[in-house]
């Protein structure tokens, strides 16, 4: 982890700088071509070569965040809150439903609050993208008294994932996911937030079943 950390800096340090030229020299082309009133299909080329470009952007922000990750302000987290402020920015098609089971009360656990949103932001966002052909997502919260423990499950009714891979999706870079769909760094840098507050992340998933992601946290003495 250490070796893949120091090659994400500097693989992110030598792209960021040429990458942000490039996509200001190309938003300058589109605008030419737009004034010129150029044909379509060159406006639609640039057009893709800017997304193509700020895509870049995206995966270096991901190695950034990899590298160094930010330690964030720790503090008292509602997860029901930060769960269902996650489920608002899903972009959901009309065939995905969304079922809630949150306990109430809930302990808070002691974390980043943005963090620990983006980790439930990223998992869901994952459920969704396994069901191409619509499903169920259930997100379920409870406190496991004996432990005392926060547990938060996110179940889709998707594809699932293949029993081989189950034991390397925190691997930094690696995904099941179609070539140009994902930088395979968001479930490792999820398990780093979880990681810094003490918890961890479990998956359990069936080929064809779909997948239950697992994120359990120590409770907070102060409630």
């Amino acid at each position: 982890m250490a070796a893949m950390s120091k090659l994400a800096a500097g693989v992110a340090h030598e792209i960021n700088n040429p990458c942000g030229v490039l996509l200001m020299k190309l938003k300058f082309l589109l605008s030419i071509a737009e004034e010129e009133r150029l044909s379509s299909r060159a406006i639609a080329t640039l057009d893709v070569a800017i997304q193509q470009t700020e895509r870049i952007e995206t995966i270096v922000e991901s190695l950034v965040h990899f590298s160094r990750p930010l330690q964030g302000m720790p503090g008292p987290v509602d997860v029901n809150e930060a769960i269902r402020a996650a489920i608002t920015q899903l972009q959901l098609p009309a065939t995905v439903t969304v079922r809630q089971n949150l306990a109430d009360p809930l302990p808070v656990v002691v974390a980043d609050p943005a963090q620990i949103q983006q980790v439930f932001t990223h998992i869901m966002d994952n459920a969704v993208d396994a069901m191409p052909d619509g499903g169920h997502l259930t997100i379920l919260s409870r406190r496991e008294v004996d432990a005392d423990q926060v547990v938060i499950e996110i179940d889709d009714t998707g594809s699932g994932i293949p029993v081989d891979f189950v034991d390397r999706v925190f691997d930094p870079f690696f995904t099941t996911k179609a070539v140009g769909s994902g930088t395979g760094l968001g479930l490792t840098i999820s398990y780093g937030i979880i990681q810094r507050a003490g918890g961890r992340v479990e998956v359990e998933s069936e080929r064809g079943k779909g997948t239950r992601v697992r994120v359990i946290v120590p409770a907070s003495a102060s409630r």
